[in-house]
């Protein structure tokens, strides 16, 4: 019974956090089937990838923008 309680928690874990790692991904750009894969093996820890991976490009975008407004105009 124990083993089954077992197999029933990782067949949930599973369904929920590949899908919601693979949503993530595509919001931010990504591949949804890579993550999605990605979800599978390492099924919780791979929405906070996921996560840390967006939040880290976002800022990255941030920096070049800021980057790009601090420069003079070219006719300047």
């Amino acid at each position: 019974m124990f083993l089954f309680r077992l197999l029933l928690i990782f067949a949930v874990s599973f369904l929920v956090f590949a899908p919601i790692t693979g949503y993530i991904a595509y919001n931010y750009g990504r591949s949804f089937w890579r993550w999605f894969g990605f979800g599978l093996v390492v099924p919780f820890f791979s929405v906070f990838i996921a996560l840390f991976m967006a939040m880290r490009d976002r800022r990255a975008e941030e920096k070049a923008e800021e980057a790009q407004r601090r420069q003079p105009p070219h006719g300047a």
